[in-house]
């Protein structure tokens, strides 16, 4: 019921704004599923192959429930051909000073090995793995 929940509390605010006059592009995205899976680290195409059979069952459900989604616009960010341009415009960006690196605190969750925004941290635990966070 997650993903239910998450995806029609976003399809009612890209409806209401659609009602009202606004261009709407109503995203959605995925979490880190794919790493969480043990799957051979030898295996490129394992988790690439789970990732896409995994985008291709969410896709069928959301659908099912009639979400605004418009599937023509679809981008997978996991795909190379999608990264690719990111990373490549990150390093503009860093060359031509627009980009700066500084230490800082972080919440990290030992157990998903991911750093978590505050938002994520209920408690002091992970929201998801319930994990004591760590500042780091």
């Amino acid at each position: 019921m997650g993903h239910v929940r998450n995806y029609t509390m976003g399809d009612v605010v890209a409806r209401y704004k659609r009602a009202k006059g606004f261009a709407v592009l109503h995203p959605m995205a995925g979490t880190r599923s794919a790493c969480r899976q043990k799957m051979p680290r030898w295996s490129a195409s394992a988790p690439r192959a789970w990732t896409y059979q995994n985008i291709a069952a969410m896709q069928a459900q959301l659908k099912s429930i009639g979400l605004s989604l418009d599937w023509s616009r679809e981008i997978a960010t996991c795909d190379p051909s999608y990264y690719k341009h990111q990373q490549r415009m990150f390093l503009d960006f860093l060359k031509a000073g627009l980009v700066e690196r500084k230490q800082s605190k972080v919440n990290w969750d030992p157990v998903d090995q991911t750093v978590l925004a505050n938002e994520q941290v209920i408690e002091g635990r992970g929201w998801r793995s319930g994990a004591l966070v760590e500042t780091a």
